[in-house]
């Protein structure tokens, strides 16, 4: 005789098979490290989302395939079309966020200024090649063993004027009072995201981090960002934050006379 009340499974039941250790889990995929040190990620199964989670890594696969290898770049180590499941290189030091988080009094003037200068760089190949981030932060850069930045995750990326699938978080999102759905991204969004990335790198804590999501909006529509006076590039910061930076590579550009100045 079956119990009528013995819980069943449900039809939305996420399905996960492990092939490694469990590193993370996002919206779109969980990521694992396989037993030769390679990442894998894999997109989830058997939940509402299955197949947007399935185009959206196909997205990533095929932005690693448009770039090739480049310094800046994780390389793509193999991706399954059938599985979709995408391999790629692992970075010892993970995230720049963590990183900066664990790290942050010991981290020079310098370091900081040059990971502002790769995440530019990253950002400038990306646009080079038609591609927009649209989720640019200190979690999506991630370190190798020697500490140079790579930029990752472009499962949500915007390719030749694609529609979005996903947007920054509120503190490294560009205020926007006409935002709509399916309003194409653009280069000036990813570079909002660069400077309050440039200001965690800097400080070591996001802009105003002490504040709730819904009055940090607030304060960006109404053109109040944190006080940069002093702050070291700053003026490469307050580009981002006004819209006026225009290409990763200026900022690029004036990060590394910063560096050569050594000064603000």
């Amino acid at each position: 005789m079956v119990n009528e009340n013995t819980a069943q499974p449900s039809d939305n039941l996420i399905v996960i098979h492990p092939k490694g250790e469990f590193v993370a889990a996002g919206t779109t995929s969980f990521v694992e490290r396989l037993p030769s040190g390679d990442i894998i990620k894999t997109p989830w199964a058997g939940d509402v989302r299955e197949e947007d989670c399935r185009k959206e890594i196909a997205v990533e696969a095929q932005v690693y395939q448009r770039i090739g290898e480049h310094p800046r770049l994780i390389k793509m180590k193999g991706w399954d079309p059938k599985a979709h499941t995408l391999m790629l290189e692992y970075m010892p030091n993970g995230t720049l966020e963590n990183y900066v988080r664990s790290h942050n009094k010991q981290i020079s003037q310098a370091q900081r200024r040059h990971w502002i200068a790769e995440a530019a760089e990253a950002l400038h190949l990306l646009h080079s090649m038609g591609v927009i981030h649209c989720d640019v932060g200190p979690h999506n850069l991630l370190l190798d063993s020697d500490i140079s930045l790579k930029i990752a995750d472009f499962s949500g990326s915007s390719l030749d004027g694609s529609r979005a699938m996903v947007c920054p978080g509120t503190r490294y999102r560009a205020p926007d009072p006409n935002w709509k759905p399916g309003k194409p991204p653009t280069v000036e969004e990813d570079l909002f995201g660069l400077g309050s990335t440039a200001y965690f790198i800097i400080m070591g804590k996001a802009p105003f981090d002490e504040l709730p999501d819904e009055e940090v909006e607030e304060k960006y529509l109404a053109g109040e960002f944190p006080d940069l006076a002093g702050v070291s590039c700053g003026t490469v910061i307050g580009l981002c934050w006004q819209k006026e930076a225009h290409s990763a590579q200026l900022i690029r550009g004036l990060v590394d006379k910063l560096n050569l100045e050594g000064g603000l």
